[in-house]
């Protein structure tokens, strides 16, 4: 039988929603997944696994300055099939040759593939080490009990937190701009927050100080139970005032009392230690371990 490796079209929607739902809507309403960056395997006249590079909040500076030649532009892939797993292979290694032309598009910058694993899946990332992968970091996943009780927070003179929906382009990119300034540099793409936007249980609580926002809490729904607690920042003059916990917990009695979620959840970089120290005072306990593998391109 012979396979057809190419590119997504629209037509390949419900082929692809059999797969994967989440991959169906983000390949047809999510602006970072392009045509050129999803691969299809058609077998028969149906598709039978995807993939696809998803671009970071580092890839604005592919075309953006700000960032030297060692700063890695890192795009993320991933494969799911209908138990195709020499296809996802077969996909994968055209997605590899994708990232080589994203390469010499931007010949003087770092282009970096990763992929993100259970630390327990020892045979992935076995194969990824055959490919010419490596460990760059860890992610700790952290789970909040909502049963529990929350801590008492005092607001800061002239603070106030909000629940912000962001209705306005002109809101959206003030929070994008905070967002850039509480991660070195660094935001979602607005492609990426209109997304979130429009998926289950989106909220956002943030701090405002004299009406421009200072931090951050982002929550969206992962299951009946649990929700996440993620995209969380202050901006650098307002750190270590007690902002971060004071949004969070806002975040926290809100997915319980207002959403019925009995847990939270978030993930931070393992290197990260006043992240980590910040959520283990709110009560936050590591509940897994995920690793970040990625290979450097050209």
């Amino acid at each position: 039988m012979e396979v057809n490796i190419r590119n997504y079209k629209a037509a390949d929607a419900n082929d692809i929603a059999e797969i994967n739902f989440m991959l169906n809507l983000a390949y047809q309403y999510n602006g970072d997944y392009v045509p050129a960056n999803i691969f299809c395997a058609e077998l028969e006249g149906k598709v039978v696994a995807a993939g696809h590079l998803e671009p970071t909040e580092s890839c604005e500076y592919l075309e953006a300055e700000g960032k030297d030649a060692a700063y890695p532009r890192r795009f993320l892939f991933d494969t799911d099939s209908l138990d195709q797993d020499q296809l996802e292979a077969e996909i994968m290694e055209r997605m590899m040759d994708r990232a080589a032309e994203i390469k010499q598009l931007y010949p003087d910058k770092r282009i970096q593939v990763g992929h993100t694993c259970s630390h327990q899946d020892f045979a992935y990332i076995d194969f990824l080490l055959a490919k010419g992968f490596y460990h760059e970091l860890n992610y700790f996943i952290l789970k909040r009990d909502l049963t529990q009780p929350l801590p008492e927070m005092i607001i800061p003179a002239g603070i106030e937190v909000k629940r912000w929906a962001m209705e306005t382009e002109e809101e959206q990119n003030r929070y994008l701009q905070a967002e850039k300034k509480g991660f070195d540099g660094e935001s979602w793409s607005r492609e990426r927050l209109n997304w979130f936007q429009h998926g289950s249980e989106w909220d956002t609580f943030t701090a405002f100080y004299q009406g421009e926002p200072v931090s951050s809490c982002m929550t969206w729904g992962i299951s009946p139970e649990r929700s996440a607690t993620e995209q969380i920042f202050t901006i650098p003059e307002w750190r270590r005032r007690g902002i971060a916990q004071l949004v969070i917990v806002e975040a926290l009695k809100f997915l319980r009392d207002k959403k019925h979620k009995t847990e939270a959840a978030l993930g931070v970089v393992g290197s990260n230690p006043a992240a980590l120290n910040l959520y283990k005072s709110l009560g936050y306990e590591l509940i897994d371990l995920h690793v970040l593998m990625v290979k450097d391109i050209g």
